[in-house]
Order: structure tokens, then sequence, then C-alpha cells
């Protein structure tokens, strides 16, 4: 991952985003993940570009109409790593309609 610091609003591919940097990705939901009840609700949307993967976390929600597996997706945020993996907490998103 090298780093690449984007003008605001600018598409970032995954692989180039960095780390504690606001970053805006485009991509396809390849899967979500809701927290089960009896823990702190969140959503978790794996978002695909084609040249990475990076989570989409959205704390203190169970569900986000239009936020589903093959749905285009913009989010942006600040990117951290957890777990070995790229994450956006409570990013902004647009659900967007491309094929």
């Amino acid at each position: 991952m090298r780093e690449v610091h984007a003008t605001p609003g600018s598409v970032v591919a995954i692989s180039e985003v960095a780390l504690r940097a606001i970053a805006r990705v485009e991509g396809r939901v390849g899967s979500v993940h809701i927290e089960p009840a009896g823990v702190a609700p969140t959503l978790i949307a794996r978002v695909d570009d084609g040249t990475g993967e990076l989570d989409a976390v959205f704390m203190g929600r169970r569900s986000i109409d239009g936020i589903e597996p093959g749905r285009a997706l913009a989010v942006e945020g600040r990117v951290s790593m957890a777990n070995g993996r790229l994450r956006m907490y409570n990013p902004r998103y647009e659900l967007q309609w491309r094929d």
C-alpha cells in the first residue's frame, strides 16, 4: 500500500489509500455483516473495487436501506487498519446506480 493523498471528493483505489488519511473509494458491496443482538449495534459492509477490500463500519446501525451485497457504493472517511483489514468508521456513503 503506497500513500496517495487525494484531493477531497476524488476517488482513490483501495490499494492506494493512505492510513489515517481521509479518502473516497467506490466499489461493490461484497458482503454485509450485522453484529448479533446483545452487543453494540454494528453493520459492516465490505467494499471491493477490484484493487482491494475495505470494511465500512457503521456503529449504532443494524441495517441501512440499500446497502446490500452487489450494490455499488461510494464511501468517504478516515482510513484505519484493524485486525489486518482496512476500515472506515461511520463513513459518509452514497448508493451508486451503475452496472
